[in-house]
């Protein structure tokens, strides 16, 4: 027995080995290049031929086929004004008056008033901590070939060539997102936007690149994710659930459950919720329709087929958003992103960025190497026939045997009592529900086999070897 698990166990290793995305052959049909990164990548986006990548506080920029053209990093402050010269004309209160401020303010910005001015005592310089601006997010348009990144300090443009500020200097912002004219912005509780002619810039090599964001409207929550409609419209995800901010002001919420991740994809928008997958369309309420694969991002895939990418534990398509399909050749990695570009599709992962080709068919099966490691598992897929309800209304049999004895002679006496059920007997119980658990307890343990198989193998530490056993061992008994 111990023999026969091992065996399973190196199996699985095998599996886990050739089912990852270790090579570019194994990464697309036919093969994509791929790039290795010295550090983890947190958001992946396109642009115009174009690929972008936060990660390590930097964001990266790569061609179409994958190759470096450059990075932002140390995203530095805007330049202060200069300091203009006491003149000895205007006094403290015409130049607070003229700033829009009371006589006898002392706030920070009636000290900054007055310092640009030349009136007043010289503060002590503030101090800024080296690297201060943190990127947190990254927003591309599919017609342009620059990049918005939200940054602890304003919003930022940039391309191979570097990144600048474009507006909203100071602000601590968490998003942004870009579509047609449009490009919004959000903090923890305001969601700003700019929808002018310099929005659809292609970077910073213009000669002004700062963008004129106004209050778009107050958040109440803290917001989760961030998207745009075609039309401009912004759609923003919190804990609360989603609102719309059509621009006159008020705010229209759509679902009302928590809310972490959010595409638009052409005609129809798609929602990671708490309790499943919601999809809608412009004017229309979210509808659930499915339950959440083990995902976190979602992006717009290179075909109708594959409309919707999701990416967390594993690479999930769909074309509806109701019928999920998890790619065989990132079984088990973690991917943080994916971005189209093309006709392929780019995967961050922890070691870089791969290509695959979400349009090539699995019809086929798993190339040999792969099929030779499944085979020996020795697990036979979980069959739930015998929780099936009856399709028959089979009888109930009760038999009776009985005996007389006299002096003379003996009988014995058989019958045989059938009960036809002519309804839904009330203590027969619906098994549907404990076979999807059962598939569903299956399809868990052996994620967890594979994942303890190809990080202890033979040799490794007792206690994943001894997870590994008990996972075996509830597996059989599942069967």
């Amino acid at each position: 027995m111990d023999g026969s698990r091992g065996a399973r166990a190196a199996a699985a290793a095998a599996l886990a080995a050739v089912s990852g995305l270790t090579t570019p052959a194994h990464a697309a049909r036919p093969a994509g290049p791929s790039t290795a990164i010295e550090r983890s990548l947190e958001r992946l986006v396109a642009g115009a031929d174009r690929l972008f990548a936060l990660g390590g506080g930097e964001v990266l920029t790569f061609d179409g086929d994958g190759r470096r053209l450059g990075r932002c990093a140390g995203f530095a402050p805007p330049a202060r004004p200069p300091r203009r010269e006491r003149l000895g004309a205007p006094d403290a209160e015409e130049v607070l008056r003229a700033a829009g401020l009371p006589d006898d303010d002392s706030t920070p910005e009636a000290e900054d008033a007055l310092e640009e001015e030349g009136l007043g005592p010289r503060r002590r310089p503030r101090a800024e901590p080296e690297g201060a601006i943190v990127p947190r997010a990254l927003a591309a348009k599919r017609d342009a070939s620059a990049v918005w990144i939200a940054t602890s300090s304003g919003v930022f443009r940039g391309d191979e060539n570097g990144c600048r500020p474009a507006g909203l200097d100071g602000r601590d912002l968490l998003l942004v997102a870009a579509a047609g004219d449009t490009v919004v912005a959000a903090t923890e509780d305001l969601l700003f936007r700019e929808s002018s002619a310099n929005a659809a810039g292609e970077g910073p090599g213009g000669d002004d690149d700062t963008a004129t964001f106004t209050v778009a409207a107050g958040l109440a929550a803290r917001p989760r994710a961030l998207a745009v409609w075609p039309d401009g419209t912004p759609v923003v995800a919190d804990d609360d659930g989603i609102q719309l901010f059509p621009g006159d002001g008020t705010a229209a919420r759509i679902l009302d459950r928590p809310a972490d991740a959010l595409v638009i994809c052409g005609d129809s928008a798609l929602a990671l919720a708490n309790d499943g997958v919601y999809r809608w369309t412009a004017g229309a309420e979210p509808v659930r329709t499915a339950d959440r694969p083990p995902v976190r991002t979602l992006a717009c895939g290179p075909a109708p087929g594959v409309r919707f990418v999701a990416t967390g534990l594993g690479v999930w398509t769909s074309s509806d958003g109701a019928a999920w399909t998890e790619r065989a050749e990132t079984l088990g990695r973690s991917v943080t992103g994916a971005a189209t570009e093309g006709g392929q599709t780019w995967l961050a992962l922890e070691d870089g960025l791969i290509a695959l080709d979400l349009t090539a068919s699995e019809a086929s099966g798993p190339p040999p190497s792969q099929r030779a490691a499944i085979e020996p598992l020795g697990f036979a897929p979980l069959s739930n026939r015998r929780l099936a309800a009856p399709t028959l209304p089979w009888p109930s049999v009760t038999a009776m045997v009985g005996a007389e004895r006299t002096t003379d002679r003996r009988v014995w006496e058989v019958m045989l009592l059938l009960t036809f059920p002519l309804g839904r007997g009330p203590r027969r119980v619906d098994g549907t529900p404990v076979a999807a658990e059962r598939a569903r307890r299956d399809q868990a343990l052996a994620r967890e086999e594979i994942d303890l198989a190809a990080a202890a193998p033979a040799g490794a530490g007792a206690e994943r070897a001894a997870r590994l056993e008990s996972v075996l061992q509830e597996r059989e008994a599942l069967r």
